[in-house]
């Protein structure tokens, strides 16, 4: 994710420099065009906002300390253990495709205007939505994935060559929000589903799939949360 938020700063006009753990990783920013080092203390002091990507377990072992602000996109790491490393800590969250932003902290319009050079879609929230939106927008394309390839998987199941497969699952998830927006979710299952038709049969059968999603989404909120603690016990 540190990758996909420093080339799309870049691609925006920032400049953009970036910290690597190792040589292998310092060449590789290098190599797509970003301006890396190895020295932490040397990228905070050149920079005007701190971003924080790493693993959550790796956050003990950076060595920081600043005024400046600093937007933490590691999952589970409270803003209480932010200010640790910053007078000024953020909380935030998004995904490879930078789709959307959740941020918590103290509201700021300079930020706010940084936020949306990421990405279109920015939210300031209060911090106990933050588990939550770590799954829902960082986990969320590999949940949409996930129900692709199975939707990809049913329909070769009454068979649909693989091929065909994929491109039409890919075209629906990618025309169907437009519809949604337009008619809402039951606006369009009633537009679709006719009485006693193939939709309203496959939406009964499909309705079972409702709780597996949610309770997923539950169990990996409750894995963000245990990271947190995690995090708060090692700190303490």
């Amino acid at each position: 994710m540190g990758t996909a938020i420093g080339l799309k700063l870049k691609e925006r006009g920032y400049r953009v420099l970036g910290s690597a753990k190792t040589v292998r990783s310092l060449e590789r920013a290098r190599g797509l065009g970003l301006e890396a080092y190895l020295d932490n203390a040397q990228v905070a002091s050149k920079s005007d906002v701190i971003i924080l990507s790493v693993k959550p377990y790796d956050f003990p072992q950076i060595s920081l300390k600043t005024e400046k602000p600093v937007i933490s996109f590691m999952a589970g790491v409270p803003l209480s253990s932010l200010s640790a490393v910053s007078a000024r800590p953020f909380r935030a969250m998004t995904n490879i495709a930078l789709s959307a932003v959740a941020v918590a902290g103290e509201y700021d319009d300079a930020l706010d205007a940084f936020l949306r050079d990421l990405s279109p879609r920015v939210w300031w929230v209060d911090e106990r939505l933050m588990d939550p939106l770590t799954v829902v927008i960082g986990s969320g394309p590999a949940i949409v994935a996930e129900l692709m390839r199975h939707f990809v998987a049913a329909s070769v199941n009454v068979g649909v060559p693989w091929d065909v497969a994929r491109e039409i699952v890919e075209g629906l998830f990618a025309s169907t929000p437009r519809l949604v927006k337009e008619l809402g979710y039951e606006g369009l299952m009633e537009r679709i589903a006719t009485p006693g038709g193939t939709t309203i049969k496959a939406l009964v059968e499909a309705s079972r799939a409702e709780a597996v999603l949610a309770k997923a989404v539950e169990k990996a909120v409750a894995r963000a949360s245990s990271i947190a603690n995690s995090l708060k016990r090692s700190v303490e």
